[in-house]
């Protein structure tokens, strides 16, 4: 090659062969891990995430595991008072357990497993508070639940979570009010017939609280009695209280014995009935001012009346027309007038009413007699008028 003027020009030489060196060794690349290429990696993921979904789908097979929460973290909603606390709303935590069942009984079937256990262990399913009512605030409530163990274990289900305590609060805070406290009943007879009368403290009639009774068949035929008290809860719970009972059974005493036959009186018991009657018609007697008008054919007459002198007993007339059993007590009465009429005439006072034998053995006569100021007859016989019977 000519490099005269700094040009390289190439020499025309005939070929010869030149030994080769030899040559470098090639040196393979130093790897630091294992390496995968892009796609590769790609492949794993997809393969991995199908994984899970496979595992998942076995889980899910088995419930969410071998161990299985029945109860969740609901809590009961307590209403009433302290003492009288109840349930607001319907409590069962174990429903959402119960559904993740339902939907598993339904996967085994489209999978065409048998599922007699699960829904043997379903229906088994029983849960609930020792008590349903009368809860007091601070009260630990125990929520349990039990279920067919052999079912469980054949469908591959172990419970966990099958018993939780609560504790109630939040509850009115209110005094319980006996309302029977101090009431009785008894027979009674006034003048609209034997009847039986409740008596009750005078403050809880204050308060609204009002009273009744009952009892079984159209007829009073036993010894006891149903006593009924009614109010108003909201007028109570101003006045600080609550009602927990509003009936109770009562013992009344024998009931009295209506006398149809006046042979049954003792001569005792015929005086001391007269006597009694008698103060009666002393009473009225001495309202009128011991005088008594009297209209006649002769005249118009005021008389006194200056004693009672005679009393008798006879069964009225009514008993022959309806069987009422009614008797007619009788007075004859001393009388003066200066008319000749008082020295001719007979006159008389009577009551007619019901004879009864109470239960403490005593006797009353129940009549709704009453007399006016004033004689009324003729031919000589002349009684005080009646108005009633």
């Amino acid at each position: 090659m000519n490099e005269d003027n700094g040009v390289k020009e190439e020499l025309n030489i005939p070929f010869v062969k030149k030994k080769e060196e030899p040559a470098a060794p090639v040196r393979a690349p130093k790897r630091s891990g294992f390496h995968i290429p892009a796609p590769a990696w790609f492949g794993i993921g997809c393969a991995v995430v199908i994984g899970g979904i496979l595992a998942g789908l076995k889980i899910r097979d088995t419930v969410i595991g071998q161990e299985f929460a029945l109860l969740d973290a609901s809590q009961p909603v307590f209403a009433g008072y302290s003492g009288g606390g109840y349930l607001a709303e319907e409590f069962a935590p174990e429903n959402n357990a119960l559904r993740m069942l339902e939907d598993e009984i339904a996967k085994r079937r489209e999978k065409g497993r048998s599922t007699d256990a699960l829904e043997k262990l379903i229906a088994s399913v029983s849960c609930g508070f020792e008590k349903e009512e009368g809860f007091s605030n601070n009260e630990n409530l125990i929520y349990a639940c039990s279920y067919d163990t052999d079912a469980a274990e054949q469908a591959g289900i172990r419970f966990a979570s099958t018993m939780k305590t609560y504790t109630v609060s939040g509850l009115a805070e209110y005094a319980v009010l006996d309302v029977f406290a101090g009431v009785s009943a008894d027979w009674q007879l006034d003048e609209s017939g034997l009847s039986i009368a409740i008596n009750a403290p005078q403050e809880y009639l204050d308060m609204g609280i009002s009273y009744s009774y009952s009892y079984g068949g159209d007829t009073y035929n036993g010894e006891s009695i149903d006593i009924h008290a009614e109010f108003d809860q909201n007028v109570l719970r101003s006045y600080g209280y609550v009602v927990e009972t509003d009936e109770i059974t009562w013992t009344l005493g024998a009931m009295p014995e209506l006398i149809t036959d006046l042979h049954t009186l003792s001569e005792d018991e015929r005086t001391a009935l007269q006597n009694t009657v008698q103060a009666m018609l002393e009473n009225e007697i001495a309202g009128c001012g011991n005088r008594a008008a009297l209209s006649a054919l002769t005249g118009s007459y005021s008389i006194e009346i200056t004693g009672i002198s005679h009393a008798h007993i006879d069964e009225s007339s009514m008993n022959y027309f309806n069987d009422s059993h009614r008797f007619r007590i009788s007075f004859d009465l001393d009388t003066n007038s200066e008319a000749f009429i008082s020295q001719y005439g007979n006159f008389s006072a009577s009551y007619t009413g019901s004879i009864y034998r109470m239960s403490d053995g005593s006797i009353r006569f129940l009549t709704n007699t009453v007399h006016a100021c004033e004689f009324t007859g003729f031919f000589g016989t002349y009684s005080l008028k009646e108005n009633g019977e």
